[in-house]
């Protein structure tokens, strides 16, 4: 009976072990963690021409607050994205760096403490 755990051990040590191999076989080439991070995180262009708009509700150098339902307010790396690159908290405020017309949406680009990226004007108001 011993023997026989023994080779039911071996086999499943050997087994578990040849799965392994394959796996790591199959996994293709390593890269380092930033590597990995950057092709992990898709990027989504936008469908249409982005373009400067006159008339905007803010302008550059604009002092603006954030607003919205929820706490956190989403800032994305370009206009139209639906991932989102960081947050900013509801009642924090930025400066305007730039404004764009995206699929009749106003975005305006806004440097704060979460970081620079663009905004739907929806969720902005002026700082007096």
């Amino acid at each position: 009976m011993n023997k026989r755990m023994t080779r039911i051990s071996l086999f499943l040590i050997l087994g578990i072990l040849f799965l392994t191999a394959m796996a790591c076989k199959q996994a293709g080439e390593i890269v380092p963690d930033a590597v990995a991070t950057e092709r992990a995180i898709p990027t989504v262009a936008p469908t249409q021409d982005v373009q400067e708009i006159a008339g905007a509700d803010f302008e550059e150098g604009d002092k603006v607050a954030f607003t919205g339902k929820g706490y956190l307010i989403p800032f994305y790396k370009n206009p139209g994205d639906t991932i989102v690159l960081s947050h900013a908290a509801r009642g924090d405020e930025g400066v305007i760096v730039g404004t764009t017309l995206f699929d009749d949406v106003i975005w305006f680009e806004v440097d704060s403490v979460a970081g620079r990226g663009w905004i739907a004007g929806e969720f902005l108001e002026p700082v007096e």
